[in-house]
């Protein structure tokens, strides 16, 4: 009985020491902008913006997206910057018909030359294929991505222009924010998830480890530095992440830029399943890369200790859920030394002060973004706090079973447009 007392407080500690890094390591990521306010200055945006010399191509992959497309479309050729330095390319699979409708819609209606729509005729079918089709008839000096449901902030190429010229940046990402915190029982986190990794994650990793995970969108490019890696992996359900990884591994100038008022605004996904779907993928093109071992050419040490952190996070998120009704049984119905039992609730001390950072961290979205800070928020954070946990947890449990069970077809995100209304020698594709 004594022996095996003794092996659960071993497992309970082991697992316990693992959670608190864990959650110490989160905890400091979420607060490194604040911090750090002399750092934080100067990721901001430029005071002074540089004449325009760069030419930019915006690459927007579509799939069933007609509800939002033109809006899309539209936004980005608003963004102030010369007519004749800037091109917007939209890729489509042909069985598409009526997100292509929509696009060819809009061109009509904009009788621009520098709009395109490319459509595609082979597989797979998503978003890096896309991109990598669209990326052969890019001929500007620099290829952004926007998602087909993306805001960008009018003011976003001078930005980049700006960097990219006085810095001589090789990639630049910029912000992305979710905006309908209303929504649904899980908008107001996912919120928040956006604000603290775009304003404090993203520098935190870049400045510790040289390793940046990029985003999937609002991210520029020099041509020939994406063509010199070889584009985005057809098959990466990460693309973003795993571009990331490469473009660390060969050196390449990341500089991550933030300010509130030129972020790309996003809405959450529609429903709970949505979220659930959208998260799996994530984590298993996490999985993805981790099995590929591609994070293994970092030159660095310490670019690979950072890398497998941000790879095995889903790992993190799923044991964190299991473990702690887990540790509350253990603690309360088996015979383990009193000393373990109070170690084993650390965890679980980090996880309620995550839980305030995030209820600080939603006030400060809402003042940023001039919405209202509803007496009600804090009730319903604190009643879906755990809840949005299991969903994470469930998402990285699932994204393994996927991963294990060779189940890596793309499941697409429905947009509504909500963020809006509340604030072989034959080319397999086609050129309109």
């Amino acid at each position: 009985m004594n022996s095996m007392v003794n092996i659960i407080s071993i497992g309970v500690l082991l697992i316990t020491f693992i959670l608190t890094t864990q959650g110490i390591f989160t905890i400091s990521w979420m607060l490194y902008a604040w911090q750090n306010p002399t750092k934080t200055k100067k990721w901001t945006i430029p005071k002074k913006y540089a004449i325009p010399k760069l030419s930019f191509t915006a690459l927007i992959p579509a799939r069933h997206e007609e509800s939002v497309i033109k809006d899309t479309i539209n936004s980005i050729r608003d963004i102030n910057y010369p007519e004749n330095l800037k091109n917007i390319i939209v890729i489509c699979s042909s069985d598409d018909a009526d997100t292509v409708k929509k696009v060819k819609e809009a061109i009509d209606e904009n009788q621009e030359k520098n709009i395109q729509l490319i459509t595609f005729f082979d597989h797979p079918i998503n978003k890096p294929h896309a991109l990598n089709i669209g990326l052969m008839q890019t001929e500007s000096d620099i290829v952004t991505i926007f998602d087909a449901e993306d805001e960008p902030d009018t003011e976003i190429y001078n930005i980049v222009n700006t960097i990219m010229l006085k810095e001589n940046a090789d990639v630049v990402q910029s912000g992305i924010q979710l905006m309908n915190y209303k929504s649904h029982w899980f908008s107001p986190l996912n919120v928040v998830e956006y604000y603290l990794w775009f304003k404090s994650g993203l520098q935190f990793f870049k400045s510790l480890s040289r390793v940046t995970p990029l985003g999937g969108n609002t991210v520029f490019f020099k041509t020939q530095w994406i063509k010199y890696i070889g584009g985005w992996d057809n098959n990466a359900l990460t693309e973003d992440a795993d571009v990331g990884v490469r473009l660390s591994s060969v050196f390449a100038k990341i500089r991550i830029v933030y300010d509130e008022k030129h972020v790309t605004r996003e809405e959450t996904p529609s429903s709970t399943r949505s979220f659930v779907r959208q998260r799996t993928r994530w984590n298993q093109g996490f999985l993805q890369i981790l099995f590929k071992n591609e994070w293994k050419s970092l030159k660095l040490t310490r670019q690979k200790i950072f890398a497998l952190y941000i790879l095995i996070s889903p790992v993190f998120q799923a044991t964190l859920f299991i473990y702690f009704p887990t540790g509350i049984y253990l603690a309360l119905n088996s015979k383990l030394p009193v000393s373990v039992s109070l170690i084993s609730f650390i965890p679980f001390y980090i996880f309620v002060f995550q839980f305030f950072i995030s209820l600080v961290a939603l006030y400060k979205f809402t003042k940023a973004y001039g919405y209202k800070f509803h007496w009600w928020l804090p009730l319903m954070v604190a009643l879906t706090f755990y809840p949005y946990q299991a969903l994470l947890a469930f998402s990285s449990l699932r994204a393994l079973y996927r991963e294990l069970t060779h189940h890596d077809e793309w499941e697409k995100t429905l947009h509504l447009n909500t963020h809006r209304q509340e604030a072989s020698l034959k080319p397999s594709y086609e050129v309109s």
